[in-house]
């Protein structure tokens, strides 16, 4: 079945990468860019790692200070306000679509933040690659792709830290993240307070010990039934009223009502209080009652029509005369004959005339009432709420005043409430006289409208009895502030020589039990979930211990593979991952020694033991194990094998990247080493690769690869290894390689030209005609681009061939001039010729 892969890669303004974008075409199984060093092979491993994940492992895993790393993504050379940095890919999926991924860096590191980026697929913007069958690993190392900095990561940390990169390895933190949670979710439950009804009863005095110990328990041990939790709660603070009391209580309102009682008669034999206490006038506006419709009602009809209505409807009402067909005598005024049809029907106009006074009236006299009801009521409301602190007597002032002189309290604060009481109980009679002139204005206006006369004014009453209520408003107000302040002052002293602190307590629990059982029942459900959540931890815990063993018994087999296609046939082997102090705090790795083959190991931590190249390949092989358990479909390695370590370029070549490809994994090896790289051509070039040379020779620019996918690029790759050779010997061999090269790009140019011009040619065709470079040089002349081109051919023939002979070999300096003259021909022929170069 077929898998994710990389078709295609774009790299633009990202580190080594400058203002000239870079194409890599990758849609092989295999793909060798090499490099010299600072030629940006690092930078296209990063630039793939950016575009999976969006973040660069080098600043987590290879130390120093954050900051160091600041504004280091972005290529330094990018002119000011070019902001077009980002690593375009396009993808294809399992199913064979294709799709195009591109990331933009919008923000580099900073001071204090991370880097930044926007992520798009087809166009559409996306927080990450699984839609398109990438699945990232868990951080630091995200992405499959290998750097230095991740292949000493794990073995240069400390026993206690690797732990964790190796669960992120495995993709076990989740575990851990879960149990923090749970950790947190359990101290937040831990830290959270009591309910404010429950913390009123931990406040409970000494003297109510036992009472709070008891409501204490139920909080304990209530479940979440709100009625039954009520009523425990109901029943004790029945008993805890009564043995502050001494009596008993049946209910909640028997036990309130004693308490408020006991209270309050403690606190007023002690200061009488409630004397200076006056009741709160009600907030009413006095209406007028409005006689406006009835007076128009009224105006509609004559005056003495509407005084002879109920006489009208008298005679009306009698059947005899209703109904009259004939005159009869009058039964008023006993005239003969007086009383018509005629009449009849005009006593009958009249009175339907005058319904409409009827009822205007009676919602007047409605109106009238209520007025009246509510001018009674609230004249009432205020006499009766005065307080009666106004009819003390000089003695039983005085005596109050030395009271609080005892007390070290002003006696001028119980000397300016009685002034107050004073004062408005003067206003009220005041209130009182302007009621009952209001009443008596009703009295009148009511007997106008039932005789159907026209109203008084009651307004002039009204006024006076506004001015009245807004003097006694004032008063009350002045009043209310002195008696606050005698209040204030004296509450203290009562709580304490009264000692009723404990009964004012019990009547805040008593007031508010529905939310003390509220309280309870949600402090019972938090030392539940606190038990559940105390059982969560130890059992993520314990599984968590019991998992890690296992995955890491699993990748301590998985590594070990990896290691023997590296390291195969030797005594240092690799034994395993272990953990060690419970599970979940330390990670050892461990080597196997043997003394000769077959012989039982001696096992010891594989950091002390290793060699460097041991613990590279070591490295590695964990970075491999980890590819393999999470099915990663692509890996980029950079550097794998380093220059230290020649001897196992051959084993990596043939069994590590042969065991990842046939895995189906799409393999991306960036290399600075030109025998690694020549090796892993020749070694799977059956299979399909790809190669490219990148050179970095303008910072502006950025790296520039160059696919070399055939014979030149090997030859050239060859000549690499002995370029900087100190001995003649040494540079003879790359002045050959570079001789072999020049040829084989000559026989191409000439093959290429010819097929252009219409004969059809090979490099085999031009091989057979002239296989040396002198005898190149005047054919490939013909095909040269310019004369520049043409001068350097002849030097070519000139400096290459006595490297073959008994002659002077060329330097060093020498032949990496001849490198770059290649690097330019081939490089501007390929892109001359409309296909090409033929190969």
């Amino acid at each position: 079945m077929r898998r994710t892969s990389i078709v295609s890669i774009d790299v633009r303004g990202f580190r080594a990468f400058g203002t000239v974008p870079a194409h890599f075409e990758l849609d092989a199984p295999l793909t060798v860019a090499h490099a010299g060093n600072s030629q940006g092979k690092t930078s296209l491993a990063e630039a793939v790692e950016f575009l999976l994940s969006g973040r660069s492992s080098r600043r987590e895993l290879l130390g120093g200070a954050k900051a160091e790393y600041n504004d280091s993504l972005r290529n330094a050379h990018l002119p000011d306000g070019d902001d077009e940095v980002f690593v375009e890919a396009v993808v294809r999926t399992a199913d064979g679509s294709l799709h195009r991924v591109r990331r933009n860096l919008t923000g580099d590191f900073g001071r204090g933040s991370e880097c930044e980026s926007r992520l798009f697929v087809d166009g559409n913007e996306v927080c990450d690659l699984s839609n398109v069958g990438f699945m990232l690993a868990d951080p630091p190392v995200r992405a499959p792709v290998l750097l230095q900095h991740i292949l000493r990561h794990a073995l240069s940390t400390e026993p206690k830290q690797r732990v964790g990169y190796f669960k992120s390895l495995l993709s076990l933190s989740d575990l851990d993240l879960l149990r923090t949670r749970v950790a947190e979710a359990r101290k937040q439950l831990e830290q959270e307070p009591d309910g404010p009804s429950l913390q009123r009863v931990a406040a409970l005095p000494t003297e109510l010990s036992d009472a709070r110990n008891r409501l204490q328990a139920i909080a304990r041990t209530a479940r979440s039934d709100e009625v039954a939790v009520t009523e425990a709660l109901s029943r004790e603070l029945c008993e805890v009223a009564g043995a502050a009391t001494g009596e008993h209580y049946s209910t909640l309102a028997d036990a309130k009502t004693g308490l408020e009682t006991r209270a309050n008669a403690k606190a007023e034999a002690l200061f009488p209080t409630a004397r200076f206490v006056a009741a709160p006038i009600p907030s009413v506006e006095v209406e007028v009652p409005d006689t406006t419709t009835y007076r128009e009602a009224l105006a509609s009809i004559e005056g003495e029509a509407a005084r002879l209505l109920p006489v009208f409807a008298a005679v009306l009402r009698v059947d005899e005369f209703a109904k009259l067909t004939a005159p009869v005598d009058c039964p008023v005024c006993a005239t003969p004959e007086a009383l018509t049809p005629a009449r009849v029907d005009a006593l009958r106009a009249e009175l339907t005339r005058a319904s409409n006074l009827d009822q205007t009236a009676a919602t007047t006299l409605a109106s009238i009432g209520r007025a009246g009801e509510a001018v009674t009521a609230l004249v009432e409301f205020v006499r009766a709420g005065l307080p009666t602190a106004g009819s003390l007597s000089e003695t039983e002032l005085t005596g109050l005043a030395a009271k609080l002189q005892d007390w070290n309290l002003p006696p001028t604060l119980v000397r300016d409430a009685h002034a107050a009481a004073v004062a408005l109980t003067d206003s009220t009679k005041a209130l009182v006289a302007a009621g009952h002139e209001v009443r008596e204005a009703l009295a009148t206006l009511r007997l106008a409208v039932e005789r159907r006369e026209c109203p008084p004014a009651p307004e002039p009453a009204f006024d006076t009895l506004r001015t009245a209520l807004e003097a006694v408003r004032r008063k009350r107000e002045l009043h209310a502030e002195s008696v606050s302040e005698l209040e204030t002052a004296i509450a203290p002293v009562i709580e304490e020589r009264a000692e009723i602190a404990d009964h004012r307590q019990l009547l805040t629990l008593l007031d508010g039990v529905a939310g003390l059982a509220g309280d309870v029942i949600r402090s019972s459900e938090r030392q539940r979930a606190l038990t559940r959540l105390k059982a969560a931890e130890k059992a993520l815990q314990d599984a968590s211990v019991e998992l890690l063993d296992a995955r890491f018994a699993e990748m301590s087999d998985t590594i070990k593979s990896w290691w023997l296609t590296i390291r195969p046939d030797e005594l240092v082997d690799f034994m395993g991952v272990q953990t060690r102090a419970g599970g979940t705090r330390f990670v050892n790795l461990i080597a196997a020694l043997h003394a000769e083959a077959g012989t039982s190991p001696v096992v010891r931590d594989a950091l002390g033991v290793y060699s460097d190249s041991q613990l590279n390949a070591l490295g590695l092989s964990i970075f491999l194990a980890r590819t393999e358990l999470l099915d990663s479909s692509v890996v980029v390695l950079d550097d794998p094998i380093p220059g230290s370590d020649p001897d196992h370029r051959l084993t990596f070549v043939q069994n590590t990247i042969t065991k990842l490809l046939d895995a189906d994994v799409q393999v991306i090896l960036t290399t600075y080493d030109s025998r690694l790289a020549d090796w892993t051509m020749s070694n799977h070039d059956h299979r399909g690769l790809i190669a490219y040379e990148l050179n970095l020779v303008d910072p502006r620019v950025g790296t520039v690869p160059t696919q070399t996918s055939d014979m030149f690029s090997r030859l050239m790759l060859d000549a690499e290894d002995n370029l900087n050779a100190p001995t003649a010997r040494g540079r003879r061999a790359a002045c050959g390689s570079f001789r072999s090269a020049a040829e084989r790009l000559a026989k191409q140019i000439i093959a290429t030209g010819r097929t252009e011009a219409g004969t059809p040619c090979s490099v085999a065709d031009v091989d057979a005609e002239a296989s040396m470079l002198g005898q190149l040089v005047p054919l490939v002349r013909g095909f040269a681009l310019d004369n520049g081109e043409k001068g350097q051919w002849n030097t070519f023939a000139t400096v290459l061939n006595p490297g073959n002979h008994d002659d002077d070999v060329p330097s060093t300096a020498v032949l990496k001039v001849v490198r770059g003259n290649l690097r330019k021909i081939v490089k501007t022929h390929r892109e001359h010729w409309p296909n090409g170069l033929v190969s």
